[in-house]
């Protein structure tokens, strides 16, 4: 493993969840065959891990059982909601594997696969590919196998030249876990499990879901492209609006842009649709007014965006997998107030991981060239990503695919009302809409209000 994924370890909220709803039967005997086909060409959903005497983690393939399915009935549309709240809050066992497993919502025309994954095996694009694997093999019976030779961690060799770290931060960084190694400092199973229950006894994860109808989707793109921005940039300037409008500039932190990058295209050995970890995330900080106009701070943000997109930012979360395995537990631990260690808890501090980092982060897939019709199946829409954090107030996932956009909105109800996070929701969805205008058209957005589950 490397420390990007070491990381997840001890994280109580290390989970990733993600949906299909298919159209057509789906059957138990033919989803087992194409989940047993897309291990054999995914290695990272076949894996436990083992950790060593020093905390440093392997993945293991051996002795790994299969991936669970299991199949329920499915009455309505809204019965995938129970389901992922409690796939967020219910922990792996990492010892023995496998990191994935799956919920059939199941009926004769119209069936729901939710799929849940430890993050340090996967990111969201990740799981929109494995979810195309799977309609392949499920639509196409004679579909050609294939498999990856080795498992596609993006470990030192991966990385260009331009991501090194420099010798300065290397030797502080071996300088801290010669003192942290002294301490003598360890977790075992019984901690984790611990520090997982505490966790999700305080907190309760809401889920808004919504989409955009294929001519909204057209109009949105079309406009962004006309007024030279991301699509990204555009909906995070409607969600930063809308939150600046709805919640005022109540706190700091709100000024905060963070935006998860995929790195595949980066990396100098090629990983391409591959199921892993390769996200990073960069930051600015950015405070508007309510009177600016929607276009000018869309392009402030795009701007402000391709200049903190290079390598050497990109790249700059990998130096963690200098720092000890333990010293990484440590200060997860110290954050949720289990260690009180005056390193760990001043590393805690310092970072500002003991508080709230952000209003909102918009992760946006893009567009995904995958198709939606397989045989006599029919991929009819995505379900998130979902990703519960406790450092972010709102989370925000967006994938295009079958030219819909859909929209998936986290939240922790301990951390900001419901009512606020639909306002938010709406008042964003409107300044899109009349930034837009007139090509967006008169279709509905599509609405899935998720009530939270304890």
């Amino acid at each position: 493993m490397g420390g990007p994924e070491r990381r997840f370890l001890s994280l109580p909220n290390a989970n990733v969840v993600m949906g299909v709803r298919i159209k057509g039967r789906v059957s138990q005997n033919p989803l087992k065959s194409a989940v047993l086909q897309v291990r054999q060409k995914h290695p990272l959903l076949g894996v436990r891990i083992l950790l060593d005497d020093d905390s440093t983690g392997w993945f293991i393939q051996d002795d790994v059982p299969e991936i669970p399915i299991d199949i329920r009935p499915r009455a309505t549309n809204e019965d995938w909601i129970e389901v992922a709240t409690e796939e967020l809050k219910r922990a792996f066992s990492t010892e023995t594997g496998p990191l994935m497993r799956m919920v059939l919502l199941q009926s004769p025309d119209v069936s729901d696969l939710i799929i849940t994954a430890h993050h340090s095996i996967c990111d969201g694009r990740s799981l929109v590919y494995l979810i195309r694997d799977i309609m392949n093999y499920l639509g196409y019976r004679d579909h050609e196998r294939e498999s990856l030779p080795v498992l596609p961690i993006a470990i030192q060799e991966y990385l260009p030249s331009s991501a090194a770290v420099g010798w300065l931060t290397r030797f502080i960084i071996t300088r801290m876990n010669r003192k942290w190694l002294r301490k003598g400092i360890s977790f075992n199973t019984k901690d984790y499990q611990q520090l997982h229950q505490e966790f999700w006894q305080k907190h309760h994860p809401s889920i808004f879901r919504w989409e955009l109808a294929p001519s909204q989707t057209t109009a949105l793109v079309a406009r962004c492209r006309q007024e030279q921005v991301t699509v990204n940039s555009a909906l995070y300037a409607a969600f930063i609006k809308a939150q600046r409008h709805i919640q005022r500039n109540s706190h700091e932190y709100f000024h905060n842009i963070l935006m998860p990058v995929d790195f595949r295209e980066r990396l100098i050995k090629p990983v391409g649709e591959a199921v892993g970890f390769y996200v990073s995330v960069v930051m600015f900080k950015l405070k508007i007014t309510q009177d600016k106009p929607f276009w000018e701070i869309a392009r402030t943000i795009d701007k402000r965006a391709r200049q903190k997109l290079t390598n050497k930012n990109i790249f700059d979360s990998q130096k963690i997998s200098l720092v000890s395995p333990s010293l990484m537990d440590g200060i997860i631990f110290a954050k949720h107030g289990k260690l009180d260690d005056k390193m760990a808890v001043g590393h805690v501090k310092r970072k500002g991981l003991d508080k709230l980092f952000a209003g909102i982060m918009v992760s946006n897939l893009g567009r995904l060239e995958i198709p939606v019709d397989y045989g006599d199946l029919h991929l009819d829409a995505l379900i998130g990503p979902i990703a519960y954090s406790d450092s972010l107030e709102k989370v925000l996932e967006v994938v295009t695919v079958g030219n819909k956009m859909y929209f998936t909105m986290t939240f922790g109800e301990t951390l900001i009302p419901k009512n606020t996070v639909a306002q938010i929701k709406d008042t964003a969805m409107k300044y899109l809409e009349e930034a837009v205008n007139p090509l967006w058209g008169k279709s509905k957005v599509t609405h899935s209000k998720v009530k939270s589950h304890v």
